[in-house]
């Protein structure tokens, strides 16, 4: 398995800008955006950042070369796709809960969603299945945004 690409490590922590972005114009910039707007802004932000996440595992599951192949490697793709796609159905459900109920109950989702993919993928990463570096970078990235949420989830509720 290839290292992960110093671009790569820059830009997952390059996509956590517009959380910090956003969250600083919904707790200090009194804009006349509605805060609504800017909370669904920060809700589809995490849909798609959360399906990126997932399309991850796909990368690795559909990698046409293998060094090693092993008789479990089916498998070990099929949870791949799996655990690909999970996090695509978090983001989704986030961004219906925002538009369809509140866009503060989208965020909860959210910030429940987040580190769960990131536990999701730790056991991943205890198996080899993605990238020496990569749960490292993963771990700043979902710290960075789970502060946000919950920021934005705290100053929303009082």
């Amino acid at each position: 398995m290839k290292k992960l690409p110093f671009l790569g490590v820059v830009l997952m922590l390059a996509g956590v800008l517009p959380y910090v972005l956003c969250t600083c114009a919904i707790v200090f910039y009194d804009s006349r955006v509605p805060v609504p707007n800017l909370l669904m802004v920060d809700v589809l932000y995490g849909a798609i950042c959360l399906a990126f996440i997932g399309a991850v595992h796909w990368g690795q599951a559909l990698e046409p070369e293998r060094t090693i192949i092993v008789a479990s490697a089916a498998r070990t793709d099929q949870l791949r796709l799996i655990l690909g796609v999970i996090p695509a159905l978090a983001g989704w459900v986030a961004a219906c809960v925002g538009q369809i109920w509140h866009p503060l109950g989208g965020v909860a989702v959210l910030a429940v969603a987040f580190p769960l993919v990131a536990l999701g993928e730790r056991a991943a990463w205890r198996r080899g299945w993605v990238p020496p570096g990569y749960m490292g970078v993963r771990w700043i990235v979902t710290a960075i945004t789970e502060c946000c949420l919950l920021m934005v989830l705290l100053v929303r509720f009082l």
